[in-house]
């Protein structure tokens, strides 16, 4: 364990982090579990760093857990005692924005809030979007190829992916970072990493697909008496609609309760589904 530490140690220097050095927020997610202090702590500041660390890991048999924002709730983040811990929050840049090809090249650390609003900046837009947009990264938001608000009009975390930098166990560097949309050459080994949760690779760098900035948006909030009629809500909006419609979010009585009871003029039960659309 002594030569691991060591080895690591020399490889990564300063960007390694031991002990009591290690901050709290590193020992668990939002998982609600025991939290735990790993054996070591790599936070890297490139694709080459995490290979290194990839490869003494796998090198001296120990094992390695990546971290993104944290606020998952299956407890992946959480570090396993005796392992690595390895989070990707120094590598948060915003590499390049082609706004004739409307991509983004983007590092794994940066989070989807700081994607976003790069995209607005330059006049794009990014679909994807989640309430976590602001703490969750973007390697953790393709690994786990999440859905959030706006997937019932721009699909899935994979439909964002055009390319992908990957770090494999044995700490090689698979660099597919495509920009072009109209690509049908070869096998598409992208999609292999995305929703694998970490489990084949760990996503270091992305190229995703941006949108025209819409001119206008607009939101509804609605009542609904019970689930057939959200239903007919739901019909009635993409027939009048179309791809206009971006989102269809659904909150029950009790979360709607549970969310306004404290707030003064909102208290008092809600006895209908309720349902956000924009």
């Amino acid at each position: 364990m002594t030569d691991f530490l060591e080895a690591l140690k020399t490889e990564l220097g300063e960007d390694v982090f031991l002990g009591a050095d290690i901050p709290e927020r590193f020992h668990n997610d939002w998982a609600g579990m025991a939290p735990v202090v790993p054996l070591a702590l790599v936070r890297p500041r490139s694709t080459a760093q995490v290979a290194a660390a990839m490869r003494l890991c796998n090198e001296y048999r120990i094992p390695l857990t990546p971290q993104g924002g944290l606020t998952g709730l299956a407890g992946g983040a959480r570090p396993i005692e005796g392992g690595v811990a390895l989070s990707l929050d120094r590598m948060n840049r915003i590499e390049e924005i082609d706004t004739v090809m409307a991509t983004m090249t983007i590092e794994a650390g940066a989070t989807l809030g700081a994607a976003q609003r790069a995209a607005e900046e330059a006049g794009l837009f990014l679909g994807l979007d989640l309430g976590a947009r602001d703490s969750c990264m973007i390697g953790g938001t393709l690994s786990t190829n999440a859905g959030g608000n706006r997937v019932i009009r721009f699909g899935m975390a994979r439909e964002h992916v055009l390319g992908l930098e990957v770090v494999l166990p044995d700490g090689t560097i698979v660099t597919s970072l495509n920009k072009m949309l109209k690509n049908n050459a070869g096998y598409d080994l992208k999609q292999l990493f995305v929703g694998s949760e970490g489990t084949l690779g760990i996503i270091t760098r992305a190229v995703l697909r941006l949108q025209a900035r819409p001119a206008e948006l607009a939101s509804a909030f609605c009542a609904c008496p019970d689930f057939p009629a959200l239903l007919e809500l739901l019909k009635s909006a993409r027939q009048r609609l179309g791809a206009a419609l971006t989102s269809f979010e659904v909150m029950w009585p009790s979360f709607y309760d549970f969310m306004t009871g404290g707030l003064p003029g909102c208290a008092g039960r809600s006895r209908r589904a309720t349902a956000s659309m924009s």
